[in-house]
């Protein structure tokens, strides 16, 4: 892998090492909150979006618009909070722009899914105060291995909108140092059955809008994506470099809108370049150069109109990283990582104007063990410049972040982590020039030019216990944040677009929480287990004080708490789910409450070997009490619930 590798320093020797790509760091553990997702548990999670896959994970929601679109929300903060990266460096979409725009990646082409509770804005920039979802797709082999071929075949279809899927991805080699990759997928879904009607109670009980009196059917819910991939490597002991080249394309209905039937149809075009060079020189035991450029684009389009709207966003980051040898005892990594994008909107919905952004960072982070506890500490600094089309809104923010990270072991099995961050983050180009319609999300948005830096101080504290039958994670968590920059309607209609009107404003505010999740192993005999699992999570938001309203900060998930019993043996892997969601009346202005709901599913496996390729057949039952499911963070939820009862079944082959 291209960063170091290593255990937790809260596992007993007995336990499966977690391998971490996306984090510098990791010989004694990592203070941050990670989770990684692979092999039958990523199998069982994945959805046709990214937020989706990962939205049962304590601590992590969805941002969903349909079923096409859903972007990770992380302890309650989501947009440009939350970094979606692709092998560690940015999708390179535009889905921080809008909630109704797609993250550009594939869960069902991916190896590992990392998810970075917390600030991550070390590596990844000013941005990342919420956290990271890191999708490792092994494009670019980076080790050797003895394998001459080795591939995986799925197949999937589903009774609620006639959606089905094909995926696959081949990985050999030429000879004992050229590596060869080659995926590819398609997707294909109707619109989907939900209880009951589009709208909310809520919504219907103000008088509603369109679709008010559809029921039992989402409509223009429909989509279809496809896309994939080449990569081609060299690898021996010295290092490795590699490249490849990827595209995805999708299209996908524009909710909230049943008589124009509006659509999206997203375009990208990616270059990944990745190399590195092991024991290049004294002191440095690796240098690390990961490089990804796309050409995105997206057109929504009516149909009896055509393209309304063009979004452009030709992007390119880089990153270079040297790993470490000890210095005055703290092992590390440093570099420095440059972003480059030139994004434009062009048409009836163009609400930001055409703006180039440039962002260079610097940043340092290392490790020490000591006799009875770990330290970690980071510094990065960053500038971001906004060269605007529009004459005088030029901005440039120069932000630092700083962490300090205790990891102090109680017992073999019991850890405490603790951590300290400060973060800076340079407002984003929605944030700042905003000031159009917007009728996918059926807003009207104006973005402040002279906003700040928002500024984050948090504290994290996570209790670990492990043992061969009783697994525990639990953090709790506060953010203090010096202007934090919110969206809110003032309770204004533009006439023009007969659209509500929304607001980018700054104050201070804190966001406190708490997740939690534990696996207990109730039976074990020689080829069969038996384990309870169990999950909760909680976050409450506010403002210090407010220009408009009250005090609570919009679209903050809801508590959530659940259980769930998974049996597993050499063939079968079955297991039942049980998560509620509780109402969410804590709402800012203009904004209506979320009532609560139930959701149950069933996951059964069964695995066959033929001589050499693994078979794998599939069903898994979501929704299965038919709830109406609509989930707070979502711009869209009160008029476009969740899918109703949804049975699918698949079948897998690994060889």
């Amino acid at each position: 892998m291209a960063f170091t590798l290593g255990t937790n320093a809260q596992t007993s020797d007995s336990l499966e090492e977690i391998v971490v790509t996306a984090h510098p760091l990791s010989n004694e553990g990592l203070a941050q909150s990670i989770t990684v997702l692979s092999g039958d548990e990523l199998n069982e999670k994945l959805q046709g979006s990214i937020g989706e896959t990962v939205a049962r994970e304590p601590g992590v929601t969805s941002a969903g618009y349909g079923t096409a679109v859903g972007r990770p929300v992380i302890r309650g903060l989501g947009t440009t909070r939350v970094k979606t990266t692709q092998d560690r460096i940015d999708t390179l979409d535009v889905s921080v722009t809008s909630g109704d725009h797609a993250v550009a990646v594939e869960p069902f082409l991916a190896e590992s899914v990392e998810i970075l509770k917390g600030a991550s804005t070390l590596l990844y920039g000013s941005g990342a105060i919420g956290g990271v979802v890191n999708v490792e797709t092994g494009r670019i082999a980076s080790s050797l291995t003895d394998e001459d071929f080795a591939g995986k075949v799925e197949l999937r279809a589903a009774d609620n909108g006639d959606a089905t899927n094909v995926a696959a991805r081949f990985d050999g080699k030429f000879s004992d140092s050229i590596y060869w990759h080659v995926d590819g997928f398609v997707r294909d879904a109707d619109e989907f059955d939900i209880p009951g009607f589009g709208e909310s109670a809520a919504l219907r009980a103000t008088g509603g809008g369109e679709g008010g009196e559809i029921e039992g059917i989402l409509t223009n819910s429909q989509s279809e994506s496809e896309g994939g991939a080449v990569g081609l490597s060299f690898v021996d002991e010295k290092g490795f470099v590699g490249f490849s080249v990827s595209a995805i394309e999708s299209q996908y209905g524009i909710l909230g809108e049943p008589e124009e039937l509006p659509f999206l149809d997203l375009e990208q075009t990616r270059f990944d370049v990745e190399g590195q060079l092991n024991n290049p020189f004294s002191g440095i035991n690796s240098v690390n150069f990961r490089l990804g450029a796309n050409d995105y684009e997206h057109a929504e389009i009516i149909p009896d109109e055509g393209v309304v709207t063009l979004f452009e966003n030709d992007a390119v980051e880089a990153r270079l990283l040297f790993n470490h040898q000890a210095i005055s005892g703290f092992t590390g990594a440093f570099g420095l990582q440059f972003n480059d994008r030139d994004f434009s909107a062009v048409g009836d919905e163009a609400f930001i104007s055409p703006t180039q952004t440039d962002d260079i960072g610097i940043f340092w982070a290392v490790e020490r063990s000591y006799s009875n506890f770990g330290l970690e500490l980071g510094l990065r600094f960053d500038d971001v410049d906004y060269d605007s089309s529009i004459a005088g809104q030029d901005r440039s923010f120069s932000t630092s972040s700083a962490s300090v990270g205790l990891i102090l072991p109680i017992t073999d099995s019991f850890t405490f982590d603790v951590l300290f961050d400060f973060s800076s983050r340079a407002p984003s180009i929605e944030e700042l020039f905003s000031n159009g319609p917007h009728l996918a999300t059926g807003t009207f948005e104006i973005g402040d030019p002279n906003l700040d830096e928002e500024e984050g101080f948090s504290f994290t504290l996570t209790a670990n216990y492990h043992t061969s039958i009783f697994d525990f994670s639990a953090s709790v968590y506060q953010t203090e944040f010096n202007d934090f920059i919110y969206e809110v309607a003032n309770g204004e209609i533009n006439e023009e677009f007969d659209l509500p009107v929304f607001l980018f404003l700054q104050e201070d505010a804190s966001v406190v929480g708490f997740d939690a999740k534990a696996d207990i192993t109730l039976s074990s005999t020689g080829n069969s287990d038996l384990k309870l699992s169990a999950l909760f999570d909680t976050v409450d938001a506010e403002l210090d004080q407010t220009q408009l309203g009250n005090l609570n900060i919009p679209r903050i998930p809801a508590t959530r708490y659940g259980l769930g019993l998974a049996w597993a043996s050499d063939a079968w892997n079955a297991n039942v789910k049980y998560l509620r969601v509780e109402d969410q009346n804590d709402t800012t202005e203009f904004e209506l409450p979320t009532d609560s709901y139930d959701d149950l599913s069933i996951f059964i496996n069964r695995g066959i070997n033929l001589q050499g390729t693994d078979l794998e057949l599939f069903l898994h039952g979501r929704n299965l009490t038919d709830d109406e499911q609509r989930n707070h963070t979502s711009i869209v939820k009160d008029i476009a619930p969740a899918p109703g009862r949804t049975f699918e079944v698949g079948v897998r082959l690994n060889f």
